[in-house]
């Protein structure tokens, strides 16, 4: 639960960055996106009207529908609709043969407006074409009387002239084959007469039937759903959900890249050395504790520390190491406190030990100890250049049970730069301020003398806080210890970045005897 927590603290950042864009994709989307509705108005043809030769097929009255007589008072009544687009995309006419209707269905973002216009364009084509549809049973009509009329007068001059010879027949007897003539025309235009006539009726009976054969069987309502999938979407809640598992399946993949230290076992697995601690992060912070009251604490760091000094011992014996350094891959990641906390439980472990702040370039261990920083090492080793003197350096034996107090022969005595401090059988050299180059200075013989003369007591360790890997002081005095030992930054330095460092001592002669892992569990 921790490492998730964590996780999440370490990318909020992200996910706060993703979710806001998710949220402003998703109205842009939904913006962009509009749902549509679909409104359906079904238009029904009279099957027995189709017998008749003026109605016409399903598919002919069909695509009268997107006629310019019917869009253009269409679209002036909704000036909103493109006149392409809504041919195009939003105005679908079917005829179905099957059932002999013509569904006419308007897609929009508005619902009522969809329903309103298709509802506004079935009324104005149902009108229009049984208004047509009228005017040409009219005019068949008219046609028809016209032509019974011309039959009619045909009819009534035949018959005059008739008479007219039935007349003169005694006085002309070739009248009578005129007459029978006549008679046979007669005949034939009242035929003609008859069908006219009943044509006619026949149109009038049709036109009182079927003069409408264009009804509106069901008119559109306002849809409530929309008529497309990405309409019933949410978008505006979709992408930012789908952002933020985005934003956690890329801080998860990048959390993967980053190589973090989140555990000491794929730390070992990587580098190959042993971690001879993992030292958890409390407040206050470990540095702001005085030394003697952190040995004394029950901290889950002082704890760690106590570990971490067992395995130290463990392993500085086994190879009867007697100066051990303690450096980092950089500054701040608490190599001094480290440094510091193992020399202190040493001592406390009845060890006479003699802590060095070698860190020339950020000394701190002043600040913990109280003690002015005046003289130190710094001062020792210019003052060592000064006298020239190469020769080795001793302890009286009876000087403070064996403690580092006094060096003979022309070395200055140490007795003015060593401070014993607060904690039994702990001695402390301070950094000092150095007046010239602190790279000239660790480079100096002297130092290695010393060194040597200390890793001659079988009790006797000193504790190196060195500086930083990336000063060539710190690989110096490395090579001069007998173990280094590598305080990695759970927080900032990566698993990499540890591997290709220890390549690094390795090849500069710096004999790398384990890694302690710091600010285990701090959450930035």
């Amino acid at each position: 639960m921790k490492k998730l927590v964590r996780f999440l603290t370490r990318w909020s950042w992200l996910l706060i960055l993703c979710l806001i864009v998710g949220v402003v994709g998703g109205r842009v989307l939904r913006t962009a996106l509009l749902p549509t509705y679909q409104a359906t108005t079904i238009v029904q043809l009279n099957a027995q009207a189709r017998a008749t030769t003026i109605v016409q097929s399903v598919d002919a009255y069909a695509a009268q529908v997107t006629s310019d007589s019917l869009l253009n008072p269409l679209l002036q009544k909704y000036p909103n609709l493109d006149r392409q687009t809504f041919i195009s995309r939003q105005l679908l006419v079917t005829p179905n043969h099957l059932q002999q209707n013509i569904l006419i269905q308007v897609t929009l973002p508005d619902p009522k407006t969809a329903a309103s216009v298709a509802n506004t364009l079935a009324e104005s084509f149902v009108e229009q074409q049984n208004g047509y549809i009228r005017a040409q049973y009219d005019k068949q009509v008219k046609l028809l009387s016209t032509e019974i009329t011309s039959e009619q007068n045909i009819i009534a001059g035949l018959n005059q002239k008739i008479v007219q010879l039935a007349q003169n027949s005694t006085n002309n007897p070739s009248n009578t084959l005129v007459i029978q003539q006549l008679n046979s025309q007669v005949s034939q235009q009242n035929n003609l007469l008859t069908q006219y006539t009943s044509a006619r009726q026949n149109l009038i009976d049709q036109e009182t039937l079927y003069s409408n054969p264009l009804s509106i069987t069901q008119l559109a309502t306002p849809p409530s759903k929309p008529s497309t999938i990405i309409g019933l979407i949410p978008l505006d809640l979709l992408v930012p959900v789908v952002a933020l598992l985005a934003a956690l399946a890329l801080s998860n993949f990048l959390e993967q890249r980053a190589g973090r230290i989140d555990g000491t076992y794929t730390l070992h697995q990587i580098t190959a050395l042993p971690v001879l601690g993992s030292l958890r992060w409390t407040k206050p912070a470990p540095q702001d504790i005085p030394l003697p009251a952190l040995c004394e604490s029950n901290t889950p760091f002082a704890e760690d520390c106590r570990v971490m000094m067992a395995d130290v011992l463990f392993h500085a014996q086994a190879e009867n190491a007697h100066v051990l350094a303690v450096t980092a891959l950089r500054g701040k990641a608490g190599s001094s406190v480290v440094a510091a906390q193992l020399a202190a439980l040493l001592a406390q472990s009845k060890r006479y030990v003699l802590l060095i702040d070698a860190n020339l370039y950020e000394p701190s261990l002043y600040k913990r100890l109280g003690i002015s920083r005046n003289y130190g090492l710094a001062e020792m080793l210019q003052e060592v250049r000064a006298f020239k003197v190469n020769a080795p350096v001793h302890v009286h034996s009876s000087s403070s049970q064996g403690r580092f107090d006094n060096v003979e022969r022309r070395m200055p005595s140490l007795d003015n730069y060593i401070l014993h401090t607060t904690i039994q059988n702990l001695d402390v050299l301070l950094a000092g301020k150095p007046a010239m180059n602190p790279s000239s200075l660790l480079s100096m013989p002297e130092l290695g003398q010393l060194l040597k003369w200390a890793s001659s007591h079988e009790d006797h360790f000193i504790v190196i806080d060195c500086p930083a890997l990336i000063h060539a002081e710190a690989h110096i005095l490395g090579s001069l210890s007998d173990q280094t030992f590598l305080v990695v930054d759970a927080t900032k330095d990566r698993l990499k970045q540890v591997a290709n460092a220890k390549e690094d001592v390795l090849n500069t002669g710096m004999k790398l005897s384990g890694l302690i892992v710091n600010k285990s569990g701090r959450w930035i």
